[in-house]
């Protein structure tokens, strides 16, 4: 497996401080889209290549607003996004990570109730509490479809561009709803269960159709992450590595080392299956070094707690490796 991590900010300190800790590919990470420009992908790929990064993760991918509601101008954005695989097959890009939530919010709905858990040391985490939805503002102007709507769109999307992923050489990584809840404000989710993610998978045998194994949305549905590992052994395009504590509907995201998930046995069952490709840390708590940073807020992306994540997680994969 190959380690990788989110630069948040991507800016140039931060970029050589990836080198720094030996990472050697970049996770483009923007929940806003890619840009539909060659010119413009290929100035993004030249900035990780002038700090020693392959681009190789695209994550979210290229706007899918409307192709996962079915709005008008599905068609056309289908379009494009084919077009943008192209260009990233062209620059070495070998995994877009992508989710398949209404994208009604900046993070599409990834929705969390607080965002200042304390965890261990007073740390501060996210978390989520069902019992705390009804006091939160979540309005959004998007019309609910049903249910086997969503799931005729997902299927006519992957029908549409696993070729062209394909012929691009890279896989679609399907990242699962969090949390992994079948309805939220009032819309569906179709990406949460075990079952959901055999019936996606089942649309197609292609390598390009793959999932973006996030390990924190399968323990809060209460999953055996080795397990799940196994059981979709080969379709696996991308690991999300963070724990938890609690269960889907009252959790707090944790420091890697202080969940409720046997990670080691989650590294075991990735070498034993094989899996190649590339890991990172995600949602990592803030540490007191970084309280002042940001305007104060925490988002789950201030280095230094990947920092720390990336060596525990290093620490693992290199001894999973060595049995």
């Amino acid at each position: 497996m190959r380690l990788t991590l989110v630069a948040n900010p991507p800016d140039d300190t931060n970029l050589r401080l990836l080198r720094q800790l030996g990472i050697d590919e970049a996770v483009h990470y923007d929940m806003d889209g890619l840009p539909d420009d060659g010119a413009a992908l290929d100035a993004i790929a030249a900035r990780y290549a002038r700090f020693g990064l392959k681009w190789t993760i695209a994550e979210s991918g290229p706007p899918i607003d409307r192709i996962v509601m079915g709005k008008v101008g599905w068609q056309e954005q289908t379009e494009g996004y084919k077009r943008i695989l192209g260009h990233l097959g062209r620059l070495g890009v070998e995994v877009v990570a992508y989710n398949f939530m209404p994208q009604v919010f900046d993070d599409a709905m990834v929705v969390r109730t607080a965002m200042d858990r304390p965890t261990r040391g007073g740390a501060l985490t996210s978390g989520f509490r069902m019992a705390d939805m009804a006091g939160l503002d979540l309005r959004h102007d998007e019309d609910p479809i049903p249910r086997d709507r969503m799931w005729d769109n997902l299927e006519r999307f992957l029908r549409d561009v696993i070729p062209a992923a394909e012929a691009a050489g890279l896989r679609l990584a399907l990242h699962p709803d969090d949390p992994p809840l079948p309805e939220l404000c009032g819309l569906q989710r179709i990406a949460g269960s075990v079952e959901d993610f055999d019936r996606i998978l089942g649309v197609s045998n292609s390598p390009a159709n793959a999932m973006t194994l996030c390990m924190g949305c399968f323990a809060e549905a209460g999953h055996d992450i080795p397990a799940l590992v196994r059981r979709w052994q080969g379709r696996i395009g991308f690991v999300h590595v963070r724990d938890i504590r609690g269960s889907w509907d009252d959790f707090i995201e944790t420091f890697p080392d202080d969940g409720q998930t046997d990670l080691w046995a989650v590294f075991r069952a990735l070498v034993d299956t094989g899996y190649d490709g590339p890991l990172r840390s995600d949602h990592a708590p803030q540490l007191a070094c970084d309280e002042g940073s940001n305007g104060g807020s925490n988002d789950g992306y201030a280095m230094s707690g990947h920092i720390f994540a990336l060596g525990y997680l290093r620490g693992l994969s290199e001894a999973a490796a060595r049995g």
